[in-house]
């Protein structure tokens, strides 16, 4: 693929619509210091479907208030801008959409899975709970944005696969596009203007190499490994190693059953938030 083609796609995958409605008007709202949780509610409450997904996320056995969570301004105060901002995010790139088969098989379950460990692991080093939430749920947002505009090709890359012989997700998508997904979504989240940390760490969370220490990038890299865990290893995708992403934490290397445990409970108690609009 010559470079001409990659800067366009990157350019169209990265590109925000300048109608984008309810949940883009939420993103500008939310960098504004002085809006409150109540005028993010009425807002969130004119678009049914975002509405649907922000009060459905502040249900979940995840917050303790199942079934308690009736508006949208007390849903914003529930799960904290941080949350509220991805779930914009994702509803800005259509990603919501049944157009279709919108995002990759197994998508939205490891983006959960992921989430929820970046949360269990952010309370264990003293990061914000929230803001590590929104860096698991949208830290593989480029491989849906890729998919969405060259899907076939997406699944040449994913049927070219094997990890066994070297040929992991990232250095097949290299080959085919240029790019990988971690580059596309640190490139559209940077558009969006999230904070530089989580833009750099959703680009750096596929390297082998990086500094010990507590920080959104090594939390986020954990995070990933503990959702694969989870998942009984089963991704196509070439991660860290659990016990060398834990230690790097900083974290005993042989918390991870313990951790992968919590992630599963907390997995189940998501279950269901995200889902296509229909």
């Amino acid at each position: 693929m010559v470079a001409v083609e990659t800067n366009d796609l990157v350019a169209e995958v990265t590109d925000i619509p300048v109608n984008p409605g309810a949940a883009m008007r939420l993103l500008w709202m939310l960098e504004d210091p002085a809006t409150s949780a109540q005028d993010l509610g009425r807002l969130i409450e004119t678009d049914p479907a975002l509405s649907t997904q922000v009060i459905r996320h502040a249900n979940t056995a995840f917050y303790g208030l199942t079934g308690q969570v009736a508006s949208a301004a007390r849903a914003v105060n529930v799960v904290g801008l941080s949350t509220v901002r991805a779930l914009a995010t994702t509803a800005a790139f259509d990603l919501f959409s049944d157009r279709g088969r919108g995002v990759p098989e197994g998508f939205w379950k490891h983006s959960v899975r992921t989430a929820a460990a970046a949360s269990v692991l952010a309370k264990r080093v003293g990061i914000d709970a929230s803001e590590a939430f929104s860096a698991g749920l949208l830290h593989d947002i480029g491989m849906a944005l890729v998919f969405r505009r060259a899907p076939r090709r997406y699944e040449d890359v994913l049927s070219r696969v094997d990890p066994t012989s070297g040929r992991d997700l990232v250095r097949a998508e290299q080959e085919e596009f240029g790019f990988s997904h971690a580059q596309v979504g640190a490139a559209a989240l940077g558009v969006m203007k999230f904070p530089a940390e989580l833009v750099g760490a959703i680009a750096r969370h596929h390297d082998r190499a990086m500094p010990p220490g507590v920080g959104m990038p090594s939390l986020l890299r954990a995070a990933d490994a503990l959702a694969l865990e989870a998942d009984r290893g089963a991704s196509l995708e070439s991660n860290t190693p659990v016990c060398d992403a834990l230690e790097a934490l900083g974290l005993l290397p042989d918390a991870g059953p313990d951790l992968v445990a919590e992630v599963r409970a907390d997995e189940e108690d998501l279950a269901g938030i995200l889902s296509p609009r229909g």
